[in-house]
């Protein structure tokens, strides 16, 4: 039987969760405190950041206290910290800039790069193993340079606010398409090889809604997010985290609707070393050093 030991956030309650099927006395439920809670990163040093509509928090793992706070921004959807300690932010119009803006701060949160790019609509960003970062951009994925510049673009048809893309390290995407609800794998040219997870190919109690954040395991299972709308009282509607193994069968599940309203992110924390920074510029959740 499959047991996980698990963070996620609740976007309809506001807040986050650490959920350890193996040792539930280690489970734990904090408020974040801040609106639109959509990125998370584990940082190291035992502690998972929250990018949120602010900025960003940080939460220690074995406690669920927050720890660190920045909170001076708005409009922020995707939050990224660096080998270096700096911090990646990205939204829409960020720093009184128009068009879709990534920063960069230092350590003392001070900004020392942007990058503004064309566009009205972003939501979580990825880096890759060449630095270009993956945007998801509503009806596609762009590609895009550290300068500001757009490399290449991915749309699928069915793609309606697509939440999250990686690049494997074979060269192809992967990606959640939002409220198209199904995840897809891309060739580099944008050519689908494989569509799952939809509505088509699920039981009707999985109520596939809008596919999220979601987690490539290193047995080549995906984890994700099934969200169900904002606000409170969506708890009961779906199975709101989902595996599905690399045949597109769903092999586990999760649901607590008496703890819980609307998930949007989720992060397996299985065999990871907690004190080290973690990123997925390979499409595997890897340190990076």
């Amino acid at each position: 039987m499959i047991r996980h030991e698990f963070v996620c956030i609740d976007e309809g309650l506001g807040t986050l969760l650490h959920v350890n099927e193996r040792d539930p006395l280690k489970n734990w439920r904090v408020f974040i405190g801040q609106p639109q809670p959509r990125d998370m990163q584990l940082v190291g040093g035992n502690k998972i950041l929250i990018g949120h509509h602010r900025g960003f928090t940080e939460f220690d793992i074995a406690k669920g206290k927050s720890v660190v706070e920045f909170k001076s921004l708005e409009g922020v959807t995707a939050v990224r910290r660096q080998p270096d300690g700096h911090t990646i932010i990205a939204g829409v119009n960020l720093a009184g800039v128009t068009g879709v803006v990534i920063l960069e701060l230092d350590t003392a949160n001070r900004e020392v790069h942007r990058a503004v790019f064309p566009g009205d609509y972003v939501r979580l960003i990825r880096q890759t193993a060449s630095g270009t970062y993956l945007m998801c951009c509503n009806t596609m994925i762009r590609e895009g340079s550290r300068e500001g510049k757009y490399l290449r673009e991915f749309p699928v048809d069915g793609f309606l606010h697509a939440w999250k893309a990686v690049r494997l390290a074979n060269g192809n995407l992967l990606v959640a398409a939002g409220y198209g609800a199904f995840m897809v794998e891309l060739d580099p040219a944008g050519k689908i090889l494989r569509k799952f997870g939809g509505k088509e190919s699920v039981t009707v109690e999985v109520n596939p809604l809008f596919y999220a954040m979601f987690q490539l395991l290193p047995n080549g299972n995906i984890v994700l997010a099934n969200w169900q709308g904002h606000g409170e009282g969506h708890g009961a509607q779906g199975i709101q985290l989902l595996e599905f193994n690399a045949d597109g069968a769903m092999v586990w599940q999760w649901k607590q609707p008496d703890m819980i309203s609307s998930l949007q992110g989720v992060m397996v924390l299985d065999g990871l070393d907690k004190s080290r920074l973690h990123d997925e510029r390979s499409g595997l959740m890897q340190p990076v050093s």
